[in-house]
Formats: structure tokens, C-alpha cells, sequence
């Protein structure tokens, strides 16, 4: 049974790792903790990096077959994948490049907060040939509850019928609105945090892994420091 870490921001999404995947993986959930409040600048971005960077560094050494990123901004991705060998799977990057094997153009609907991030990484990946459009829902939007799926639903329909995706994916952690979504709509909406494990899956099976040619190995590696830098922060509750 391949034993698997799911990474999240500090606070986000469910901490019952049955919430999130239907699989024989076992599945560990661990909150990157000393990260960002919010994930607006690249201040932000980087400060998120670092805390992911501490929360999978060891994991390897920990036993864990493999590590996916649950968040779509993509945070810490290119770090752990230059200091881990087993796989790293990150949301965003992958839900996009899935998202263009069930259609031809994608959208993103993403939380207010993570507007800027989703439009970077879309420019980042190449992928603003491919991408129909990004739109944000406010975070009023995001609560529970029928007015919030009610308006979700309403950004979503505008991703397809206006800027012309016939897909969607949705950049959001721990909820079942992915699902909800596709009950209401004519296109597939791509969950990114169940995809990660799905994808990590079979990669193993497959024996597949990140390229050393695109992420090599650092020259010197510093995981105390990494961690210790990590730990005053969260002590600074930053």
C-alpha cells in the first residue's frame, strides 16, 4: 500500500484524510504551519514556498512513497522536487495539463486571494494559449451554503458560456464543490486536490518520477535551517 503525504496551507482544508480520497493509499495530512495569512503578493509566495520546503523536506526519510501539493498556487514545488527523490505532484500545474486532456481550453475559478497566483502560473506554464480565462469568487462566496455554491455556479457558467472553456478547473481546497459543479454544468470540472493523490498513484505504479534534468539536486543542503527559519515564524504566529 503506497503510503502518501498531502500537503495544505495552515488552515486549509479538511485534517480526515477520508474527506479528500477514495483509494487503498494511505494518506497523511500535514498543514504547512509558519506559512503566510494570505497568498496575495510574492512576498506571500515565498514565505509559502519556505513552509511547505519545511513540511515535506523529510519526507522521504519518513517513509512516504510520495507528496502532493494539495494547493493550486503550486507553493514549494520546485524546492522539494530538487531535495526528494520519491514523487511530488503539485495541484495547480497538474489540474491544468489534466484539464487539456478532457478538452481544448480550461478555465480557473479561483478564491479571491488566489487571483494573482493562478494568473502567474498560467503565464508560468505556458499555458495562456490554452487558458480560456481566470475568474475569482469573492471570499463570501466561498462560505458554506446554498447562496455560495448559488454564486459559484453563476462564475463558473460565465468561464464557459462567455470566455468559451470546456473545462474547469476549480482552485480550491477541501470542499465537495467541485463535484456540486459538474451536477449543474455541460463541461468536466477538475478537482486538483483529488487529482494529486490520483496522479501520485499512478505514477508509482507506473515507476515514474521528477526528471533530475529539471530539478537537480541542491550542492549543499540546509534542512536545519530551513526548518529553524520556519519555526520562528511560527513562534512570531506569522
Amino acid at each position: 500500500m503506497p503510503k502518501l503525504l498531502m500537503i495544505l496551507a495552515a488552515g486549509a482544508g479538511p485534517a480526515d484524510p477520508a474527506a479528500v480520497v477514495d483509494s487503498d493509499a494511505s494518506v497523511v495530512i500535514r498543514h504547512a504551519e509558519g506559512g503566510p495569512a494570505g497568498f496575495a503578493s510574492a512576498h506571500d509566495w515565498a514565505l509559502a514556498d519556505l513552509a511547505v520546503l519545511a513540511a515535506g523536506q523529510g519526507a522521504e526519510t519518513e517513509g512516504f512513497d510520495a507528496v502532493c501539493l494539495g494547493d493550486f498556487g503550486d507553493y514549494g514545488a520546485g524546492a522539494l522536487r530538487s531535495v526528494l527523490s520519491v514523487p511530488v505532484v503539485a495541484a495547480g500545474r497538474s489540474a491544468m495539463l489534466h484539464a487539456l486532456t478532457l478538452g481544448s481550453r480550461f478555465s480557473v475559478l479561483v478564491p479571491a486571494s488566489g487571483y494573482n497566483r493562478a494568473k502567474k502560473l498560467v503565464s508560468e506554464y505556458g499555458l495562456g494559449a490554452q487558458c480560456a480565462s481566470v475568474r475569482a469568487f469573492s471570499a463570501a462566496e466561498g462560505e458554506q451554503g446554498g447562496a455560495a455554491f448559488a454564486a459559484a455556479l453563476a462564475v463558473a457558467k460565465a468561464c464557459v458560456e462567455e470566455d468559451g472553456a470546456d473545462v474547469l478547473c476549480l482552485a480550491s481546497t477541501g470542499d465537495d464543490l467541485a463535484a456540486q459543479l459538474a451536477t449543474e454544468l455541460t463541461v468536466p470540472v477538475v478537482d486538483p486536490l483529488l487529482l494529486t493523490l490520483k496522479l501520485a498513484e499512478s505514477f508509482l505504479g507506473l515507476g515514474l518520477g521528477q526528471s533530475r534534468r529539471a530539478w537537480p539536486e541542491p550542492q549543499v543542503r540546509k534542512p536545519e535551517l530551513v526548518a529553524a527559519l520556519v519555526a520562528v515564524a511560527v513562534e512570531s504566529g506569522s
